[in-house]
């Protein structure tokens, strides 16, 4: 970010102007990702030029260029904004619980009624329309995104004993294909009659944890 910031100043001085301010900087991006994401939610990500962004942010297209290379840059803002708010959230409803196992399934059940709470959001995060897989794995090889996913890791290591970090790396990347396949399915095919999520939920913690070894009550 530093970085980015720099080049911001940079480029501002090539023209004559005074630097920008870190801060300033900061809101500047905040305010073309917050008129960025109303326009990708309500017509997609794929219909929205940086034209468009820019005119509802009021500034010049080359303004906006200041301040994101790329469109895609202001979505995978966007989804780091989205996946900081999903962790915090999980990250409190984790510290309520003593008992292990209710934590887990409390965390599982968290992220799963995020997106249902939230399902314009799923859509923007995982469902936007002319987005290479290359813009996706530069965001998903992010150590600070990746840092957050591991809750679930830590989760099931503190709910299960003599565990290998093997079995619980693929126990947790297991868990996350549940969890957003009960999100996925349950916003994309709602006209199913599902069980609850809290239902879904649990019955996959407890296939899970039936391959792993509990930890003694």
């Amino acid at each position: 970010m530093a970085e980015k910031d720099n080049k911001v100043g940079r480029k501002a001085g090539t023209r004559g102007r005074p630097a920008r301010s870190a801060q300033h900087v900061a809101e500047m991006r905040a305010r073309i990702a917050e008129q960025a994401q109303i326009l990708f939610l309500s017509e997609g990500y794929g219909a929205i030029s940086m034209r468009r962004i820019a005119s509802a942010t009021g500034c010049t297209v080359m303004t906006l260029y200041r301040y994101y290379d790329r469109k895609i840059d202001i979505l995978r803002h966007l989804w780091k904004m989205v996946f900081e708010t999903l962790f915090d959230e999980l990250e409190q409803v984790a510290a309520t619980y003593s008992d292990p196992r209710q934590r887990l399934e409390a965390i599982a059940l968290g992220y799963v009624r995020y997106w249902l709470e939230n399902r314009d959001i799923y859509f923007m995060v995982f469902m936007s329309s002319n987005v290479e897989q290359s813009d996706v794995s530069v965001f998903v090889q992010d150590d600070a995104i990746i840092g957050r996913f591991m809750i679930f890791q830590r989760s099931l290591a503190q709910a299960t004993s003599n565990t290998s970090d093997s079995d619980l790396a693929i126990s947790s990347e297991l868990l996350l294909c549940m969890l957003n396949g009960i999100a996925h399915n349950l916003i994309t095919i709602s006209a199913f009659p599902w069980s609850s999520p809290q239902v879904l939920v649990r019955t996959a913690i407890d296939s899970l944890l039936g391959t792993l070894r509990p930890t003694a009550a």
